[in-house]
């Protein structure tokens, strides 16, 4: 499952409550998996079952919640997922299929179908765009060492990414590919924004 995997992947960086991953989830990985507190939580129990996260609790303002941790074998699991290579043919939007059969509409309704999608196109690229620009990746690089220091579990684990590297140079990798994929995001929402606008002037 891949909210499985994205729930490890956050947890290799820092302790969280499953309130603290919903909100990383809801904020950058929307489009990708359920944000729901729920669907999050279940999730959470079967990685704990399966030994990959364990958890301790704490009392934050007289409310008792439990902090996640990625253990070795979510670690292990982890990057054995991560380097099985990308199947681009898996990121399939199903909805497509109405394209397939649009002719069977009047052409006023193919072109108000067609507009409703280029907004939806031009929302999500706005929001991907204002989500780039509310990144301040030194200031998150900065507030990410500075929490290692206080977290010496956590320091060894990011150590242990690519031992050639310093802690700082890690995190710098890992925020690397995080804002290269917010860049696909961007260039995929703009290829299709286009493409519907050349669609529509054809109809």
């Amino acid at each position: 499952c891949i909210m499985d995997k994205i729930i490890l992947g956050i947890l290799m960086l820092r302790r969280m409550t499953a309130y603290e991953i919903r909100n990383v989830i809801k904020n950058n990985f929307k489009s990708m998996c359920s944000d729901s507190l729920g669907s999050i939580q279940v999730a959470l129990k079967k990685l704990f079952e399966l030994k990959m996260v364990t958890f301790e609790e704490v009392v934050e303002k007289g409310v008792n919640k439990k902090r996640y941790a990625i253990t070795d074998i979510g670690q292990k699991k982890l990057i054995e997922w991560i380097k099985i290579p990308i199947d681009t043919s898996k990121t399939k939007n199903v909805d497509f299929g109405k394209l397939l059969f649009m002719g069977y509409v009047s052409r006023n309704d193919q072109k108000n179908l067609i507009d409703k999608i280029i907004r939806s196109l031009e929302e999500e690229y706005k929001a991907l765009n204002s989500l780039k620009e509310s990144i301040h990746a030194e200031e998150e690089r900065k507030m990410l060492e500075d929490y290692l220091l206080t977290d010496i579990e956590y320091q060894a684990r990011i150590g242990t990414l690519n031992t050639g590297n310093d802690i700082s140079e890690n995190i710098r990798e890992i925020s690397r590919f995080t804002l290269a994929t917010l860049d696909y995001g961007i260039d995929i929402a703009a290829f299709n924004i286009e493409w519907f606008k050349k669609l529509k002037e054809r109809i």
